[in-house]
């Protein structure tokens, strides 16, 4: 008799075959996400939460040293300019303005360096200025109030008057000889106006400044800052934005021809026929 395999259905083939899931395989290949420490929003708040405190107590650090009014001028941070001292004194910086366009932006620019600073020391500065005797300023003032906004209100005459030499005059009797440090020139350095400055700040201290008795009001104080100074580069480095936000142009007024983009403008300087004596000179024939 033979013998006989009994068939197997396929149901039963897979019963029996079939190997329990491998569950094992199943959680290690799963990947879940890594939790991350802090989401992304908390983790800019916290910077810049971190960034105030850091300027705070980078301020309160500097406030109890002796800092020069250029190195609180460095800071522009926005929360640090919120921490200026109170105002004490309101005074006058008179600014002595050359005969063309271009000197006078250049030393209004360095009243506008040197006014805030002076706002570091709690001195709110008014700029006063004093024109050239040369006739020529009055071109440029026009040219200068018509290209730039803010230059429009500006008084170019306020300090050539009587009542100015009256109150220069009692400064320099007060003061003497020490009142050459309320005078900032082309010689002057960077430690040479922080020192001016700290002076100005003192000598507003005192109690026994005098009063100038006068025919009309002056927009001149006494004790005033006296500026015959052009703008250089660091200083303009450092008040950069405050001069371009205070020299808007007037685009509708003083453009009468625009550079297209492809174009480059220069500006070329004739010596020999804008400034004859200059222009002997064998430097400015090479140039």
């Amino acid at each position: 008799m033979s013998k006989r395999t009994l068939p197997i259905t396929s149901s039963a083939a897979l019963e029996i075959t079939a190997a329990p899931p491998d569950y094992s395989l199943s959680i290690s290949s799963v990947n879940p996400e890594r939790p991350t420490f802090l989401r992304p929003s908390l983790r800019r708040i916290l910077s810049w939460l971190f960034t105030v405190l850091a300027v705070r107590l980078w301020i309160l650090v500097m406030a109890a040293k002796d800092i020069s009014p250029s190195q609180w001028a460095s800071v522009n941070n926005a929360t640090a300019l919120r921490h200026l001292p109170p105002i004490v004194h309101n005074a006058s910086m008179v600014i002595q303005l050359g005969g063309e366009m271009g000197n006078q932006l250049s030393m209004i620019s360095v009243g506008l360096a040197l006014r805030r600073q002076a706002r570091y020391l709690g001195i709110h500065a008014q700029i006063v200025l004093r024109h050239q005797d040369h006739s020529k300023w009055m071109r440029a003032r026009e040219a200068t109030q018509t290209c730039f906004i803010k230059t429009k209100s500006m008084d170019f005459e306020a300090a050539n008057t009587e009542e100015f030499s009256q109150i220069s005059k009692a400064q320099t009797d007060w003061l003497g000889k020490n009142n050459t440090f309320l005078f900032i020139d082309n010689e002057s350095t960077n430690e040479d106006m922080d020192q001016s400055l700290k002076y100005w700040k003192e000598v507003l201290d005192r109690q026994d400044r005098p009063s100038v008795v006068l025919k009309n009001a002056s927009m001149v104080s006494v004790p005033h800052l006296f500026v015959n100074r052009y703008i250089k580069n660091e200083q303009l480095d450092l008040h950069f934005d405050d001069i371009r936000d205070f020299f808007r142009f007037d685009h509708e007024r003083c453009c009468k021809l625009r550079a297209s983009a492809e174009e480059i403008v220069l500006h070329m300087r004739l010596f020999l026929t804008e400034m004859p004596r200059r222009g002997k000179c064998e430097s400015r024939r090479k140039v």
